[in-house]
């Protein structure tokens, strides 16, 4: 099994990549260095949580999108994604929600 550190690296420069931001710009939006932002994403650096936030909000992502669906699983990503989305809604569309659920799944 591939290093966790690795994955989550790969994933990193993945993202990075596909908004077409260089590790430099990266680094200067996150306000981390870029050698420490080059072992990370080699997974040869293990960023804190607060360096993993910090490049997070500089991709203009969740944290819990910095993991692959293979670190975590697809399960618990959709279940993240959708928590996500019901904690920026108002407590009248969490309501509309529950009913609207509640109408399509066999639950």
């Amino acid at each position: 099994m591939e290093n966790i550190y690795k994955q989550l690296g790969s994933r990193i420069r993945e993202i990075r990549k596909k908004k077409s931001l260089t590790l430099e710009e990266l680094s200067d939006r996150a306000e981390l260095d870029w050698s420490f932002l080059a072992r990370i994403e080699t997974g040869k650096a293990i960023p804190s949580i607060m360096s993993l936030s910090k490049i997070s909000k500089a991709l203009n992502v969740s944290i819990t999108d910095l993991f692959s669906n293979h670190i975590l699983g697809q399960d618990k990503l959709l279940e993240s994604e959708i928590i996500s989305l019901i904690h920026k809604l108002k407590t009248s569309d969490k309501t509309q929600l529950i009913k609207i659920l509640k109408t399509i799944l066999p639950v």
